[in-house]
């Protein structure tokens, strides 16, 4: 590494610093978070994923009704003039960008919680044989190809 090089680094820091220092904050939220997952049941760690879906579906239900309507537009009116379907198409485009920015917005927001959640599943996995949960239908499903699930009655067993 050139002298040059060295000093720039001392002065503004090495991108790792710099990543590490832009983490830092969030790391601190992922804990908080963690820290009150330990007493909760399988289950209700698992129903954190539909809680994250809930928020991710609420974040962004005014823009989705709006593509929504806007597609419903085109569909229920064949015979619109195609400079109007190209105008229709050009919103559409224009809140899809605009929808990706939101959904920005909701995972970041929900990120700490989610970080949480994987890193207590993996815990759980860690100091557990298997996991005992509430089967659902994609349990179900996965238990039919491969031997890490075991389905008995209303439970699914993961074997790790």
């Amino acid at each position: 590494m050139s002298i040059f090089t060295k000093g720039i680094s001392k002065l503004f820091g090495s991108k790792s610093d710099r990543d590490v220092k832009e983490v830092t904050p969030m790391v601190g939220e992922i804990n908080k978070v963690y820290a009150t997952l330990s007493g909760i049941s399988d289950d209700d760690l698992r129903a954190k994923t539909q809680e994250f879906k809930d928020q991710i579906a609420e974040g962004l239900k005014d823009i989705d009704a709006e593509i929504g309507a806007l597609h419903e537009r085109i569909e229920k009116e064949p015979d619109l003039d195609i400079q109007e379907k190209e105008n229709i198409f050009q919103s559409i485009d224009s809140l899809e960008e605009k929808r990706n920015e939101e959904l920005e917005v909701v995972l970041l927001d929900i990120l700490p919680a989610a970080f949480a959640v994987v890193k207590e599943t993996a815990r759980r996995f860690k100091e557990n044989e298997k996991l005992v949960v509430t089967a659902n239908m994609m349990d179900r499903q996965l238990a039919a190809t491969g031997d890490h699930i075991e389905i008995s009655g209303e439970t699914a067993t993961w074997h790790n």
